[in-house]
């Protein structure tokens, strides 16, 4: 990234050579400078005459000229003109909420598509710790939870979604994923309550602190343990076996 102060000390100090041209990344204007001060430098020698003496301090002048020009530019103005690549660069680089937000959002889209319900949520979890609440995803979270059977997380993020601005609240009662939580004797006093849990209905202090991300990876070792099932690698026993264990943790 060029410097706007390095540049205009470059042309008072080296501007009869044109130097802070190639430093500014003109080199054409930089070679015609150079050229200009070699002609006038042969001029000087050969001995042209009074005019030819005055011709060396044009390459000079020009120079001096750019370095008072260079000082006195705004450096917003200087940045435009010869920056302009490196701060397109810059503001990639140091703002990636926006990329990196969709990432995690495509992330859980894709495990969410590929049945993993845990992962996705885990994605989405993610997304909201890096970069705040976000209406879609919250209401994705409420989908994941849905579909792994759990009223209580699917309200409490059903909740969060509309509080923080869900634009269309058809979805709650036509997203397929959410037939599970439309299914359960609260729902109905979920929307006339404008989609808030009773207190009665709000998880004790223990629940509330319990980490979330802890309650996926219990629901994604069930769903590994029924996939055990199917393919043979364990038997029905061992399933109901290790599958109270797990959910006795809940």
């Amino acid at each position: 990234m060029k410097n706007k102060i390095t540049a205009a000390l470059l042309a008072l100090m080296f501007g009869v050579f044109g130097l802070h041209r190639y430093y500014l990344g003109r080199k054409f204007q930089g070679i015609l400078h150079t050229i200009l001060f070699f002609i006038c430098f042969l001029l000087v020698t050969n001995g042209h005459g009074t005019i030819a003496e005055i011709s060396i301090a044009l390459p000079a002048i020009l120079g001096f000229m750019d370095a008072v020009l260079l000082f006195v530019m705004p450096r917003q103005e200087f940045d435009e003109k010869y920056n302009a690549k490196y701060l397109e660069f810059e503001q990639i680089k140091q703002d990636p909420k926006e990329s990196l937000f969709d990432y995690y959002k495509s992330l859980g889209i894709n495990k969410y598509r590929e049945l993993d319900f845990a992962g996705a949520a885990h994605s989405f979890l993610e997304s909201i710790e890096k970069f705040g609440e976000s209406p879609q995803v919250h209401f994705n979270l409420a989908c994941c939870y849905s579909m792994l059977n759990d009223a209580e997380m699917t309200y409490l993020h059903l909740e969060k979604a509309v509080a923080n601005g869900l634009d269309n609240l058809e979805k709650i009662h036509d997203h397929k994923a959410l037939a599970f939580i439309r299914q359960d004797e609260k729902f109905n006093s979920f929307v006339k309550n404008k989609f808030k849990r009773p207190f009665e209905d709000m998880p004790n202090e223990k629940a509330e602190n319990e980490p979330e991300e802890e309650k996926l990876d219990l629901y994604g070792s069930l769903l590994k343990l029924g996939d055990l099932k199917e393919k043979g690698i364990i038997n029905e026993e061992e399933f109901n076996l290790q599958k109270k264990k797990i959910l006795d943790t809940l």
